[in-house]
């Protein structure tokens, strides 16, 4: 097993670890996730391991995010925020387009990187949450996905938008998460 192989298989098992405190901080109540971002990660995730395994570059991140993700997508609609946004509903519709634009060009490198724009899209609902109030997302879970992330990243077998599409866009989502979770908040209370 090389180092990139290695490399995946950590980003696997470090993003489905990062979903054990996330879930437990939501069954305590202390975490809200956005509806419309879990359904939508969970939706266009499913569609990119398709399109990933159909062009033979699936990892060992976006294995573990399918399963994170519908799981969280679930507990969302019983513990996460009441109702839906314009936001919400506006990245739904977008969501829809995303999978619409797949299915119309048959395209798996296609879907992976539509897909992709989409969930980092869908991420909105998130990032507005954190914005808001950062206590109501778990720290250590997003942590956790984020050093899959770099992992993931260092994991790129090439530079091609069916490997490297995914890791990058994960990547980024959760960079802004660690800011909004960790940098911010420190601004904030320093001024």
């Amino acid at each position: 097993m090389n180092i990139q192989n290695t490399l995946s298989v950590i980003a696997g098992i470090l993003f489905v670890a990062g979903f054990f405190p996330y879930v437990r901080a939501i069954l305590a109540g202390t975490t809200k996730p956005a509806k419309a971002s879990w359904i939508i990660w969970a939706s266009l995730d499913t569609i990119t391991i398709v399109g990933m395994f159909v062009q033979n570059s699936l990892n060992g991140q976006i294995i573990g995010a399918v399963v994170g993700a519908w799981i969280v997508a679930a507990l969302s609609l019983k513990y996460g925020e009441k109702g839906w946004t314009w936001l919400d509903k506006f990245c739904l519709a977008g969501a829809v387009l995303g999978i619409v634009l797949w299915k119309l060009f048959s395209n798996p490198t296609l879907g992976i990187v539509v897909s992709n724009s989409v969930v980092f899209l869908g991420s909105i609902p998130t990032f507005v949450s954190a914005w808001k109030d950062p206590t109501k997302e778990n720290k250590l879970g997003w942590t956790i996905f984020w050093l899959s992330c770099i992992c993931a990243v260092l994991a790129i077998p090439k530079l091609t938008f069916d490997d490297a599409t995914q890791p990058i866009v994960f990547c980024s989502t959760e960079t802004i998460m660690m800011y909004l979770l960790f940098v911010k908040p420190y601004i904030v209370r320093s001024r």
